[in-house]
């Protein structure tokens, strides 16, 4: 009975060590889940026009469209959305409460460290916008750091952060907001004297909330890398770094688009121009490696 007693001890010892390992090989993989589902999460900021639900409950936005073309092709119809401030997003993706990231997201060497990108879908700049007339006559970053008083917003967690610290703007004349609508209010009570965000945002956004009172600061010098060349910036989906085979079923589908002219058709309504696609040649390595 000892002898057996050990044996047993011994069965349940190789048995337990065992379990994670097999568990771990049938582990269902992010892909497998949405195909059998047909359904995919997607993670958005609830922003337009990358990624938002309309009232009837619809999930759309320019990001949205291009995901929803480019899974068509392995038969995942359904998206579903996990609304979270943007700086949650990333968070949010590596703790797989959603497949991808669906809000319009930079590709950023930093970024890359915690997740993994699509191959960009689009190319953009950053450009800033200010009371109509352009009181402080701002026309560059640089414009801003050389004042004394000059306050510009932006929104917290994005790449434009970024560049307001590399153009050399002090800390307390930035201004963080949690959302693009928040910082035009913030713009027009007089909050800050600019903002700062993506090109297609900022026509929007004055669009919607600015017209006659807010202006795309024109003409205005796209702000430089340390290379001195023009700081433009790659849109693409982020991606938890275990679903590799997610990844690669987008590219797929994105390399279709790409090829079959659709990409650009599915683009254009939101405002973007031939001139925001992205050279086929860059590839999402080559960003994160800051090349």
């Amino acid at each position: 009975m000892p002898n057996d007693a050990k044996m047993l001890r011994r069965s349940a010892l190789a048995a337990a060590l065992l379990l994670p390992s097999m568990s771990s090989a049938g582990a269902t993989t992010s892909l497998e889940k949405a195909k059998e589902s047909g359904t995919v999460v997607v993670g958005i900021s609830n922003e337009k026009p990358y990624g938002y639900v309309e009232p009837d409950g619809t999930v759309t936005g320019v990001i949205v469209e291009v995901l929803r073309a480019a899974l068509e092709p392995i038969k995942i119809k359904k998206i579903e959305a996990n609304v979270s401030q943007f700086s949650a997003l990333i968070p949010g993706v590596t703790a797989h409460r959603f497949d991808v990231i669906g809000a319009g997201m930079y590709i950023t060497p930093k970024r890359c460290q915690a997740i993994a990108f699509s191959i960009p879908i689009t190319r953009v700049a950053n450009v800033l916008a200010a009371k109509a007339g352009n009181p402080h006559k701002i026309h560059s970053l640089e414009d801003i750091a050389k004042s004394s008083s000059v306050k510009v917003g932006t929104q917290v967690g994005t790449a434009q952060v970024d560049d307001l610290h590399r153009a050399g703007i002090p800390e307390d004349h930035i201004v963080l907001f949690n959302r693009d609508t928040e910082a035009i209010a913030g713009l027009k009570a007089d909050r800050v004297d600019a903002i700062y965000y993506p090109a297609l945002e900022v026509s929007d956004l004055i669009k919607k909330f600015g017209a006659g009172d807010v202006e795309r600061v024109a003409p205005y010098t796209i702000a430089k890398d340390n290379n001195g060349n023009p700081m433009l910036n790659y849109q693409a989906f982020g991606f938890n770094k275990d679903d590799a085979d997610l990844v690669t079923a987008v590219n797929d589908g994105i390399k279709q688009l790409r090829t079959s002219g659709r990409l650009f058709k599915i683009l254009e309504p939101y405002g973007f121009t031939e001139q925001d696609l992205p050279d086929p040649s860059v590839t999402a390595a080559q960003i994160c490696s800051g090349s």
